[in-house]
């Protein structure tokens, strides 16, 4: 679980790296959501919920 503290400086330091190239197929509609936890370390879903707490 993140904190609001945690996530944005996770957030932040994903933005620092640069361009990054998705990790899946970029004919996948989820492709970006999914590079996104992948680099959080969030195991994917597909449930319409916060991964992060209450938001």
């Amino acid at each position: 679980m993140f904190t609001k503290r945690t996530l944005t400086a996770a957030l932040e330091k994903i933005r620092n790296v640069g361009w990054i190239k998705s990790h899946r197929n970029i004919n996948n509609d989820g492709a970006v959501g999914n590079t996104l936890e992948d680099l959080l370390g969030i195991s994917e879903n597909n449930l319409p919920l916060p991964n992060a707490a209450e938001w």
